[in-house]
């Protein structure tokens, strides 16, 4: 009798784990505000895409690209992500939807994107895509623990519940409502309710002498890996660098040595790179909500920079 219990018991958790499994699993895959289940769920018809972390989303926008290019555009980009987010974003973009290929990538660097103690490996925003076996190598490089847990049921969703549960949620109220857009249709988060935040100001206690980039090679791995997937796809690649703060990069001793380096990855992979530090509104700190991301004003004004001289490029 008590095996007979105990078989029960363990059947009914299993189930429930399974079930649970498939509750988060359609969730996040139906929420269209998470930028890897839209992209995988719509066919996306950009000419122009734009990729990295906080800076181009809230810094580039794609309806003024469009408006001075005459091409179609989508923000790309997620908070806080690195090389290696990235390079999986456009993967999925590119693979699992089989939407057809942009014709040219905007890509943010700075000296910044190759420090860890700058940006990260979100592995939540892939957990519902781990069976494709680029999606899971490239997590178990980037979080190797959350990658070994991953097999147990539902602990790709679990591990991160904080990140995922919401999201599960949400995307079931969108399948509810046969909602057909997200909540920014573009990519673009316009930063218009944010003002400057005190981070600089600890940044500069924390190191009175300077901030020294510490070079990140599995960083420099992962752009590589863009870069070659670009190639492979035959996509026009634009590195480029949005202006920051001027006060913030005079406490940077290492900065102009990084900027070399990134300099010579382009040139290795016949890529333009171009920096705007030399923008007017890089000397105002009321441009700025933060060291490196501007206000919606400024993010206008840098888009319309951008887009202009993108343009020009593309003339060439």
């Amino acid at each position: 009798m008590k095996k007979t219990k105990a078989i029960f018991f363990l059947f009914l958790f299993a189930t429930s784990l399974f079930l649970l499994y498939l509750f988060f699993d359609f969730g996040i895959k139906h929420n269209l505000n998470i930028k890897t289940s839209y992209i995988t769920a719509r066919q996306i018809k950009a000419d122009v895409l734009i990729l990295g972390p906080c800076e181009p989303l809230w810094m580039v926008a794609p309806d003024i690209i469009t408006k001075n290019t005459q091409l179609s555009c989508y923000n790309l980009a997620e908070s806080h992500s690195d090389f290696a987010d990235n390079y999986l974003h456009l993967y999925l973009y590119l693979y699992l939807k089989n939407n057809a290929a942009p014709k040219y990538l905007l890509l943010f660097v700075t000296p910044e994107s190759f420090d860890t103690n700058y940006n990260t490996f979100y592995s939540y925003r892939f957990s519902a895509f781990l069976e494709d076996t680029v999606v899971a190598n490239t997590v178990r490089q980037c979080d190797n623990p959350f990658y070994n847990y991953q097999f147990i049921p539902l602990m790709r969703y679990v591990y991160y519940n904080h990140q995922t549960f919401f999201k599960a949620l949400q995307g079931w109220k969108h399948y509810v409502t046969k909602k057909q857009k997200p909540y920014y249709p573009d990519g673009f988060e316009p930063p218009a309710k944010m003002v400057w935040d005190n981070h600089y100001e600890q940044l500069k206690k924390k190191y009175p002498q300077g901030y020294y980039f510490n070079w990140s090679p599995l960083r420099s791995e992962y752009l590589n890996k863009i870069l070659y997937l670009c190639k492979e796809k035959n996509i026009r690649v634009l590195l480029y660098e949005s202006p920051i703060l001027q006060e913030t990069a005079q406490k940077q001793p290492n900065r102009v040595s990084c900027i070399d380096s990134i300099k010579k990855i382009a040139e290795h992979a016949q890529v333009p790179f171009v920096s705007f530090q030399d923008m007017p509104l890089a000397m105002d700190k009321k441009n700025y909500i933060s060291p490196m991301v501007t206000t919606l004003r400024g993010s206008y004004l840098f888009s319309d920079t951008l887009s202009r001289f993108f343009y020009r490029w593309i003339k060439k």
